[in-house]
């Protein structure tokens, strides 16, 4: 599996500078997944990072990025702290990165962008909009992921 700390699986094409810090092309990271071995048991892969992303060369940033057919996502925390990570903004940085990548995670099951305010589905431009969003699925979007993934949402 790929070393978490490895920064040097990524090409140097891929890294740009952007406000005086680096960021990562969010594709990138998930071609790397892509490619790397995965457990048999495996249903999604999430990466989890450190540094800023970017969706591609116009756009400033992107807090994370999944693929809608290979089940592979990214997230990252660079923009979910506030200012350096430590125990005082510890939980909100988690409850940001929790949001974050429940949308994601979304995404890998092939769920789209859901207009109801209150679903993790909902797109966010901003960290007010991720703050006010909930981590979980609204009705219609978990009635969506029921029937294309054939589970029972009455079973205990």
């Amino acid at each position: 599996m790929l070393n978490p700390t490895d920064e040097r699986v990524i090409p140097t094409k891929d890294i740009r500078t952007h406000e005086n810090h680096q960021q990562i092309l969010a594709s990138t990271v998930l071609d790397i997944l892509y490619k790397e071995e995965k457990p048999a048991n495996t249903l999604a892969l999430m990466a989890i990072t450190e540094k800023d992303l970017f969706p591609s060369e116009n756009w400033n940033y992107v807090f994370g990025l999944a693929s809608y057919t290979k089940r592979i996502g990214v997230s990252s925390i660079y923009r979910l702290q506030n200012s350096k990570l430590d125990s005082l903004n510890f939980d909100l940085c988690l409850k940001r990165l929790i949001n974050i990548s429940s949308h994601e995670i979304g995404h890998m099951f092939k769920m789209k962008h859901c207009i109801t305010a209150h679903c993790v589905m909902n797109g966010s431009n901003g960290l007010h909009e991720t703050d006010l969003s909930p981590n979980r699925l609204c009705s219609e979007c978990q009635k969506k992921l029921q029937l294309a993934r054939g589970f029972d949402l009455q079973k205990d």
